[in-house]
């Protein structure tokens, strides 16, 4: 389904809560997940300007719908019953939801910071990657908050078995000060009484980060999380993706794989083209099923133990062979940091990054020099 567009000028308001809060509309991010809208808006208290929210919406339903409208409201209100759960200062907040006659909106706190994926688009203009400190720092804080997650339980004191199923670069957050925060639980897996299963079965999220499980058609559960944290980290630190489709896959490996496996592939493919995944999935399919021990070591050589060895067991194919909880990651990850690296130095490694940063822009006179006496080169999305 496609997203509801928003065709708003900057400064319109989309609506106002009981509290007297309106909320202006402010930059259109395109479409979520399950026909969702994602948006920018400012609150407004008495006229004046008190912060962003992101906004998550759906509008209101139309014949030639059907009942996925309605199916992408029941979403929201998931999502939002899902949040009361989740209270951790490294997972972004939601608020509630409003309903109004043209939409139904989402209320979540926006990131202090920026996402990896942007971050990383400024350490590569510095030509270098993510410290190994700073990379394992950034798994720790992202693990501190999966185990939240993964361990949350209702009023009954029963599991909720959440598995957030979309870790990415996307949805990771560091801000100036070096905290970190996570994003968007709307395609999470629970067993939150009355939630809307998907009618499809396909990789959720970015197939680049998933596991090899959630790609060919398995059992989920959090350590397919920790499998994309994984990824993740690897990328923070070489620019480089274990299930990259670039990478190909020989004839060789597709033959070696046992006839059961190679029909779980294709029927993998074939679900992923009835969801209209990109026609690159297939090969990241086939690259989640065949890498070998010996790709690992070479993907990997040169890397420090802090990275080497945790990434290793991440990206193990058998789920039992990986890091059984996220708990115990952060406990690994957090002895490799042994306390000499923390919020402080990853705050200055953003700092020294983005300073690097504006004066390549400037050799490449994509950027102005900055004014003698202007604060540090910085660059955000404002």
């Amino acid at each position: 389904m496609a997203a509801i567009e928003f065709k708003l000028p900057k400064g319109a308001i989309l609506f106002s809560d009981r509290e007297g809060v309106a909320y202006e509309f402010r930059e259109d991010l395109g479409e979520a997940h399950h026909g969702l809208s994602l948006f920018v808006a400012r609150r407004r208290v008495d006229g004046h300007p008190k912060g962003k929210v992101l906004l998550k919406a759906v509008g209101s339903p139309r014949v030639e719908d059907g009942n996925r409208v309605f199916k992408a409201r029941a979403k929201l209100e998931e999502q939002v019953r899902l949040a009361t759960y989740l209270q951790h200062p490294g997972i972004l907040r939601v608020h509630g939801l409003h309903k109004t006659e043209e939409a139904w909106y989402v209320i979540t706190d926006h990131p202090t910071g920026q996402g990896l994926d942007e971050l990383l688009g400024v350490v590569q203009e510095c030509r270098r990657w993510f410290s190994p400190l700073f990379t394992v720092y950034v798994g720790a804080a992202v693990a501190s908050a999966l185990e939240h997650a993964h361990t949350a339980k209702n009023e009954k004191g029963n599991p909720l078995g959440i598995v957030h199923r979309a870790v990415d670069l996307s949805h990771v957050f560091v801000d100036g000060e070096g905290r970190v925060q996570v994003s968007d639980f709307g395609l999470a897996l629970s067993t939150l009484k009355g939630r809307v299963v998907s009618t499809v079965r396909r990789p959720k999220g970015d197939t680049y980060f998933a596991s090899p499980e959630m790609l060919l058609g398995g059992r989920v559960d959090a350590r397919s999380d920790l499998f994309a944290l994984g990824l993740v980290m690897l990328e923070m630190a070489t620019g480089k993706n274990l299930l990259d489709a670039d990478m190909g896959v020989s004839s060789a490996a597709k033959a070696a794989l046992p006839k059961r496996q190679a029909a779980r592939v294709e029927r993998a493919i074939r679900r992923a083209e009835l969801a209209g995944c990109d026609a690159a999935v297939e090969q990241t399919i086939w690259r989640a099923a065949t890498y070998t021990p010996e790709d690992l070591e070479v993907l990997l050589a040169g890397l420090p133990d802090m990275l080497r060895v945790p990434l290793s067991k991440l990206f193990q194919r058998s789920k039992a062979a990986r890091y059984q909880t996220a708990g115990e990651l952060e406990t690994d990850l957090r002895r490799w940091l042994s306390g000499q690296f923390g919020q402080s130095e990853a705050a200055a490694e953003l700092k020294s990054l983005k300073a690097q940063a504006g004066e390549a822009l400037v050799e490449l006179g994509l950027r102005r020099p900055r004014r003698l006496g202007q604060g540090a080169a910085s660059i955000t999305t404002a």
